[in-house]
């Protein structure tokens, strides 16, 4: 058994050891990595803060070939899920471009924004292309007018198709598509 004295003393250097975060200043998100396998890559809103990872809603996916009996084999999949209400979409704050991460090169995405509040007000809907920043990384510029919007990401690479969803709220303020 330790000494008391010695006991505190090491819970107090143990305690100086811990990193503390700066007010104002957000650990940084960690890396983003991903091995191609028969599970699709997720798509990682790049915030600030905080990664965000999401999970297709729908995907055809094809995982490597694996060496069988002299031959090749690969696993094909494919899932045709259900876009989430409103309320069941991840929600995202952001006043700038969204950046995203995909696990895999050469994917091509397309983005959808539609308002939340007015989903028939054509002013509402957006079409965007995201734009590659980075190797695996995208951004998808901000719509004209704040709002809280409905993002259908659909993407299309070497291993197959996917779409996920996400909810961005844009602008600090209501707006026109609030």
């Amino acid at each position: 058994m330790l000494p008391r004295r010695l006991g505190v003393a090491l819970l107090l250097v143990a305690l100086f050891a811990l990193p503390v975060p700066v007010a104002g200043h957000a650990a940084a998100p960690a890396r983003l990595t991903y091995t191609w396998s028969a599970t699709p890559s997720p798509v990682v809103l790049k915030l600030a803060d905080r990664n965000v990872r999401l999970q297709p809603t729908s995907y055809c996916w094809q995982g490597p070939a694996e060496q069988v009996d002299g031959g090749e084999i690969s696993t094909s999949v494919c899932a045709q899920g259900r876009q989430p209400s409103a309320r069941d979409l991840v929600t995202v704050t952001r006043h700038g471009a969204i950046r995203f991460w995909f696990g895999r090169p050469g994917w091509r995405w397309s983005a959808r924004l539609t308002s939340l509040a007015h989903p028939r007000r054509a002013a509402c809907t957006v079409r965007r292309t995201p734009t590659a920043v980075a190797p695996r990384q995208f951004d998808i510029k901000a719509p004209r007018f704040r709002g809280k919007y409905r993002v259908l990401l659909v993407g299309h690479g070497p291993e197959g198709e996917m779409t996920v969803s996400f909810a961005w709220k844009y602008g600090k303020r209501p707006g026109r598509c609030f």
